[in-house]
C-alpha cells in the first residue's frame, strides 16, 4: 500500500487537486451522514483519507448480507420435540437463523421463520438442530434471501497504511482502526 498520486488512474478523475470530490469533510467516517459509530454506518462507497499510519478494517461498496425469505424442509429428520429450534448452515457466513418447528412423532413436517439471520444465500443447506441435544437430522434448503446488512467477517483490514493515504476501494463501513482514530479518517466522494 503506497501513497497515490492525485493525476493516477481513478483517483485523479473522482479528486480535484484541492482534495476530495467536493470540499473535503473533515468529520469523522462515523459522523458522516449523521450516523453513529457502529457497523450500520453506511458510507455508500465512499473514498476514505487516512491521516495516519495504521490499520484499518473496512467492509467494500456494495458488499451485503442476506437474511432468510423462503426455505424448504429436504428431511424430516427425528426426535424433535421443542416449538422453535435452531440451525447451523453449510455457509461458514451464514448466522441467527431460527425456526418454529412442527413435528410429528418427532419428525419436523414444517418449519416457519422466527428469526431470519444474515449472511444466507439461495441454495445454502441448513440443518436444523435442538437445545437438549438427542434430535437431529432435518434439513432445509433457502431458496430466497433479503437484502441486508454485511457483518464484521466480511471485513478486509489494510495493514500498516502510511499516513496520508487514500484507500483504494470504495467503502460502505469501517470495521475497526488501530492507532487510527476516527479523528483521523476523512470521507469524500
Amino acid at each position: 500500500m503506497g501513497l497515490f498520486r492525485i493525476s493516477d488512474g481513478v483517483i485523479g478523475r473522482t479528486m480535484p487537486l484541492t482534495g476530495l470530490v467536493g470540499a473535503p469533510n473533515a468529520l469523522p467516517a462515523w459522523v458522516f451522514e449523521n450516523q453513529t459509530g457502529v457497523l450500520g454506518t453506511n458510507l455508500s462507497g465512499s473514498v476514505l483519507y487516512v491521516g495516519v499510519t495504521g490499520n484499518i478494517s473496512v467492509i467494500l461498496g456494495g458488499t451485503s448480507l442476506a437474511s432468510v425469505n423462503a426455505l424448504n424442509l429436504t428431511a424430516g429428520g427425528g426426535d424433535y420435540t421443542d416449538v422453535t429450534a435452531a440451525t447451523t448452515c453449510s455457509n461458514n457466513m451464514a448466522q441467527d437463523l431460527t425456526v418454529a418447528i412442527t413435528q410429528t412423532g418427532g419428525v419436523i413436517q414444517s418449519l416457519v421463520i422466527v428469526a431470519p439471520g444474515s449472511g444466507y444465500n439461495p441454495g445454502d443447506i441448513i440443518t436444523v438442530t435442538e437445545a437438549g441435544g438427542g434430535a437431529g437430522g432435518a434439513t432445509a434448503v433457502i431458496t430466497a434471501v433479503n437484502d441486508g446488512v454485511p457483518v464484521s467477517a466480511q471485513a478486509i483490514e489494510f495493514k500498516g497504511v502510511q499516513a496520508g493515504t487514500i484507500l483504494p476501494v470504495a467503502v460502505d463501513y469501517v470495521t475497526s482502526l488501530t492507532t487510527v482514530t476516527e479523528a483521523d479518517i476523512i470521507v469524500g466522494r
